[in-house]
């Protein structure tokens, strides 16, 4: 009888045990030799080319722990309700220090830029696929209204006193799992210390001073208006960690702008960004970075365009408004 079942299903069994084999050679053989390095992944887009990205940080980039306590006296607020149901926590400056941000919220009544804050919301609700990247989050407005939303949020800024309010604004509201809080000035090199420009009434909106370096010492380390640079591409590996695809940014970093575009190639080229929401008044007085900025966006089919959509002449970037928007050419339902 066995004979019998051997030689009617012969070559079934011969059949299955090639299959089998195969299988075999490929976990413990092909598999094992072509599989990516334990310090790299495989970020792959469906627009783009498959790249090995390695998660290393550089060690200029400077995370902040926010599993760890901070005890501060800040006055912390719950925001106004946007768009009938997402409001957070901010913790403020003193208005003395600060008459334009921490100014800017009176209890549930009002917030700092209300109108782009319920833009981005809305841009965030309308493409569920993007996180949000907040490049110079002051207090975190942005930051605070996007993590209540559910998203995932990188938050840079540097100085330490906003990174602090940022911090205890994260803990009070229980989101440390959606945001990442980067302190490091971005700028065309890294691991550089420079100075902030001190803005009497204005604390939270200083600007990069590149004209000296400074030499490493613990006077620098401590002083909150002495920065350390990371390049916008180094980044990267977090966002790739933390499995971003797509996101949307804000950037506001007081004539700063053009030093992310210059240090972050990899960033856009690697990542859906289909929308740069951007500070454009101080830019218009640095001629030679705004047109490192539009050459940038131009070359990468992004339009600029006003809050309301309008189309902005890139011959009168001069006269162009306080605040723009970049948009990619080949998107829908950003306007």
């Amino acid at each position: 009888m066995v004979t019998r079942m051997i030689k009617n299903y012969g070559p079934i069994l011969l059949l299955f045990i090639y299959v089998m084999l195969g299988i075999l050679i490929d976990q413990i053989f092909i598999r094992k030799a072509f599989l990516p390095k334990s310090t790299c992944a495989l970020y792959t887009l469906s627009i783009k080319n498959p790249i090995e990205i390695p998660f290393q940080v550089s060690p200029n980039v400077q995370i902040i722990n926010l599993s760890q306590p901070i005890n501060a006296d800040f006055k912390c607020i719950n925001t106004k309700k946007l768009l009938n149901f997402i409001n957070t926590t901010i913790c403020l400056h003193e208005t003395k220090n600060d008459r334009y941000v921490s100014n800017s919220f009176h209890g549930t009544n009002s917030i700092w830029e209300e109108e782009g804050v319920k833009r981005i919301l809305q841009l965030l609700i309308r493409h569920p696929y993007l996180d949000f990247i907040d490049i110079g989050a002051n207090i975190g407005t942005y930051t605070m209204y996007a993590a209540a939303l559910g998203r995932f949020v990188l938050a840079i800024d540097c100085f330490a006193p906003n990174i602090n309010r940022i911090h205890r604004a994260v803990q009070i509201t229980n989101v440390a799992n959606r945001v990442v809080l980067i302190q490091n000035a971005i700028f065309t090199h890294s691991g550089q210390y420079l100075h902030l420009k001190n803005y009497s009434r204005n604390i939270g909106g200083q600007e990069l001073d590149i004209s000296k370096k400074l030499f490493i010492n613990q006077n620098v380390i401590n002083n909150p208006y002495i920065v350390k640079t990371i390049k916008f591409d180094e980044l990267l590996p977090i966002l790739v960690a933390r499995g971003v695809r797509g996101a949307i940014i804000k950037m506001d970093i007081e004539r700063s702008e053009s030093f992310v575009v210059e240090s972050g190639s990899r960033v856009f080229d690697t990542l859906e960004i289909p929308f740069v929401q951007m500070e454009w008044m101080g830019v218009r007085s640095y001629p030679d970075r705004a047109k490192v900025i539009i050459d940038f966006f131009v070359k990468r089919n992004y339009d600029p365009k006003t809050d309301s959509c309008k189309l902005l002449s890139i011959t009168q970037h001069a006269t162009w408004p306080g605040g723009i928007c970049w948009i990619k050419r080949n998107v829908s339902n950003f306007c």
